[in-house]
């Protein structure tokens, strides 16, 4: 796609989502729904709306954005379980929100290095990674780093580039966020049972870095 797409606006939350995923579905574009808690704005209600979207930011960098949630708020994690579990499609992206790059930098200050995706894609060009992120063909990290990532119908595997001075947890996710299976040895697998809806693996190491693989959709046996 080419060129900007004007905000539509909505009298909801939810219907500005609807009118802004249709807008930029005409245009062509990769959309990603940013920062849901920011300013508490959308609930999981309100992204049922995002219909259509490719992209949920499950980690955005900024100081200021309640990734985690609380005070009877969800996590944005949580928020994307809520998406999926509700049959929509949608994939985990996780980014700076860079604003700041003049060092040094304060703890709270919004700087590079803090979140990124990698995509598997056949050259680096903008149509291929852009076609990755479309897809699904990507993992979302804070620092925890993948050598491999391989997704079928029946099985779900991940291989962790180990870092010596640290140790991992992989959990393999399903309907609801309920934890299916959880390794500590890596190359890690679940294999589909039929019923999970679907399964992501979060890979946390024991600095609190995360990376998150993609859903992979599972039929009803």
């Amino acid at each position: 796609g080419e060129g900007s797409v004007p905000p539509q606006g909505g009298d909801t939350v939810a219907e500005a989502l609807r009118r802004n995923v249709a807008a930029i579905t005409a245009a062509r574009g990769v959309i990603s729904i940013n920062h849901p808690n920011f300013g508490w704005a959308m609930s999981a209600a309100d992204l049922n709306g995002g219909q259509g979207a490719h992209l949920l930011e499950i980690h955005n960098g900024h100081f200021m954005v309640n990734n985690a949630g609380g005070g009877g708020y969800s996590s944005v994690e949580a928020l994307w379980d809520s998406m999926l579990s509700a049959g929509i499609r949608i994939f985990g992206v996780a980014s700076d929100d860079m604003h700041q790059l003049k060092q040094p930098w304060a703890k709270a200050a919004a700087r590079p290095g803090q979140g990124w995706v990698v995509v598997r894609a056949p050259a680096l060009t903008a149509d291929a990674v852009l076609a990755a992120l479309a897809s699904g063909d990507f993992y979302a990290s804070t620092g925890v780093e993948l050598s491999d990532v391989q997704a079928t119908a029946q099985r779900l595997t991940v291989t962790v580039k180990e870092q010596s001075f640290a140790r991992y947890t992989i959990q393999f996710i399903g309907q609801g966020g309920r934890v299916l299976k959880e390794a500590v040895a890596s190359p890690a697998q679940y294999d589909m049972a039929g019923g999970e809806g679907y399964v992501r693996a979060r890979i946390v190491d024991s600095n609190g870095q995360i990376a998150w693989t993609q859903p992979v959709f599972v039929p009803a046996r």
